[in-house]
């Protein structure tokens, strides 16, 4: 990488800290020797790997120049800055009703079931910390069973001292007191004290909050993030609740997945399509943590008072999953206080309250079914169809429903070839037995799944799905996480295989991953180079024989998002222009990927083409296992 390159990539970082970067190595290593460079820290956050490492860069070295010298190294997987994180509050420019949006989401009946509980659910309010000695929120707080106060000793040896009510993470210390307001405003909405005749009421009126603190004056970084995700599941949360955004960060989406717990974060107040550029778009990073494509992740998006989605939510029916109250949000503050604040911040810990109510009812509830009762139980409206993956607002009271009687066997599960694909059918059952309407469908075959809405009793329903190994299983699921009995069907389909051979073009190479041999990648030897423009290519390929042929492979990729690509391409013989069928950018892990075929026909070759720019480079595209199956 040249100078320019370097500082076309500097100006492409998001905000970050300078003079760090976070590394994972590839490899477990005992020492780790590089000139001028410190380790600072080791997350630890093994993934079959190595650790992941926040290192110091040498002096004078620019972050963008850490990057590029050490994702050279073999030692790394990958090497990224330690970027900035902020809170996602947004203006307070609005007519609020105090506590309309307990109101709005049905609390009150919820209540009638269940106010939270002081031996229930751990609650962690990643934030700015909480004010601890708030009237509002004191008797609702996590004490750490392990710690005794102010002795100065690590008593239950976490590596923090005194941690008796939270974790600071920013400083690592035992003191989560807050500087900013954010975290108590969202603690308040969470769990403020019910029933004690002042100021506000939580959705949870008894409640275990424990604040960890990742943002000092509002800001952290994804060091601070991991630390502080680490530090709650660590300590035994169940649930946490994270009001603040930036783009998308590796380690961060590592603290992510290492993490059992279930998260609600903030969508972000940018008005912007999480779906459509949930990286750089108009080059502000948002969309993170939201966005991470994990299950145990809910993306919150913010409604008004009218059950619109607020003017500065962020919105995607992929990437965003309901939309709660944000606008004008009453709630504790530092210092005894109450003030309103709007944001997909204040929208989050709605979610999450009753995310903490669910818990505490249920006990038992899996991520599975606490996500599924949020989101089959919202308010379906008008407004939100197009907007967030539910389509519509939260209901606490929906949510809570006792049910335990879950659909009936699916009828009639048949499934035909059509070439290279299965057109499977079967006639619905109903939300408890044969009555009302399932939630949604789970078809699967092999290691293939697919889901979605549900029709209702008695209507037939079909799915088209690749043909694989083994029955197909039809189960329906209604509005709790309650799973039918499978309804089964004979997958048996006749095919074709076709296995062409692959051709470099001197750039991409193959290598042994992890559960698989001969990989081919576009990076053999590390990060691929900029201005890159390489491809791998199939031998022809005589479709004339296969009925309705598939192309099948898996994929992993870490490319820079929206400038960066690789594209799947098909050209037929005699022709000179190439037709694309795929296209792959930023970061997925391994997924099993199906391209339709059925349009092309006699002799015809694939490639996989890598176009990249001139700024920052990834650890690049991995393919495996491709073949042409049909009829």
């Amino acid at each position: 990488m040249n100078i320019r390159e370097v500082n076309l990539l500097e100006r492409k970082l998001p905000p970050h800290k300078s003079g760090e970067v976070l590394a994972r190595l590839a490899e477990p290593q005992d020492r780790l020797d590089l000139q001028g460079v410190k380790t600072l820290e080791n997350f630890g956050l093994r993934r079959g790997g190595g650790d992941l490492l926040r290192l110091q860069l040498p002096v004078g070295m620019s972050t963008a120049e850490g990057i590029a010298w050490l994702e050279k190294d073999p030692r790394f997987e990958y090497v990224t800055s330690n970027d900035l994180r902020k809170t996602s509050q947004c203006s307070d420019d609005y007519d609020p009703i105090a506590l309309w949006g307990m109101h709005r989401i049905n609390a009150p009946a919820a209540w009638q079931q269940t106010t939270g509980s002081h031996t229930g659910p751990i609650i962690a309010v990643v934030d700015t910390g909480v004010d601890l000695k708030h009237p509002d929120l004191a008797a609702n707080l996590w004490t750490n069973p392990g710690e005794i106060p102010d002795n100065g000793v690590d008593d239950d040896g976490n590596g923090v001292i005194d941690d008796v009510n939270g974790y600071d993470a920013v400083h690592q210390t035992g003191n989560p007191q807050d500087d900013y307001g954010h975290g108590t405003h969202c603690a308040g909405t969470i769990g403020a004290v019910g029933d004690n005749d002042q100021g506000v009421v939580g959705v949870n009126w008894q409640a275990r909050l424990m604040p960890v603190k990742m943002m000092q004056n509002g800001e952290g970084t994804v060091a601070d993030t991991v630390r502080a995700i680490a530090y709650a599941t660590q300590m035994g949360a169940r649930i946490t609740s994270n009001s603040y955004g930036g783009g998308y960060n590796e380690a961060e989406r590592d603290a992510f997945e290492s993490s059992p717990l279930l998260h609600l974060c903030a969508a972000g107040n940018e008005a912007n399509d999480n779906d459509v550029s949930p990286y750089y778009p108009e080059d502000r990073p948002v969309g993170y943590p939201a966005s991470y494509p994990f299950e145990n992740i809910i993306a919150v998006g913010a409604s008004d008072k009218r059950d619109r989605l607020a003017r500065f939510s962020n919105y995607g029916p992929r990437n965003v999953d309901l939309a709660a109250p944000g606008t004008g949000t009453l709630s504790t503050v530092p210092g005894g206080g109450y003030e309103e604040k709007s944001g997909t911040s204040m929208a989050t810990p709605h979610v999450a309250g009753v995310a903490g109510l669910i818990a505490t009812l249920y006990p038992q509830a899996s991520n599975e079914q606490i996500r599924t009762r949020l989101l089959a139980n919202v308010d379906q409206l008008p407004e939100l169809r197009d907007k967030v993956a539910s389509g519509g607002r939260l209901n606490a009271s929906m949510a809570l429903e006792e049910d335990t009687i879950a659909p009936a066997t699916p009828a009639h599960v048949q499934a035909s070839s059509d070439g290279a694909w299965l057109d499977v059918s079967w006639v619905n059952s109903g939300d408890d037995g044969q009555e009302g309407s399932a939630y949604r469908f789970h078809v699967s075959s092999g290691d293939y799944h697919t889901s979605g809405p549900a029709l209702a009793s008695g209507q037939p329903q079909q799915v088209r799905i690749p043909a694989g190994d083994g029955p197909i299983s039809v189960r329906l699921e209604d509005n709790v996480g309650n799973l039918s009995p499978a309804g089964l069907a004979d997958s048996s389909a006749s095919l074709e295989a076709v296995t062409p051979n692959w051709n470099s073009d001197g750039n991409w190479g193959q290598v042994d991953k992890p559960g698989r041999p001969g990989v081919w990648t576009d990076s053999p030897a590390g990060a691929y180079a900029n201005h890159a423009d390489s491809a791998l290519t199939s031998d022809w390929v005589d479709l004339s024989s296969l009925q309705k042929p598939l192309l099948r492979f898996a994929a992993r990729h870490r490319l820079e998002a929206s400038t960066d690509f690789v594209y799947l391409e098909a050209q037929s013989q005699g022709s000179q222009d190439w037709k694309q069928l795929a296209d792959f950018t930023s970061y997925r892990e391994w997924e099993d990927h199906h391209i339709d075929l059925s349009e092309l026909s006699g002799n015809v070759r694939f490639r996989f083409r890598l176009l990249s720019d001139g700024a920052k480079v990834e650890d690049g595209f991995s393919l495996h296992r491709p073949e042409i199956v049909g009829g």
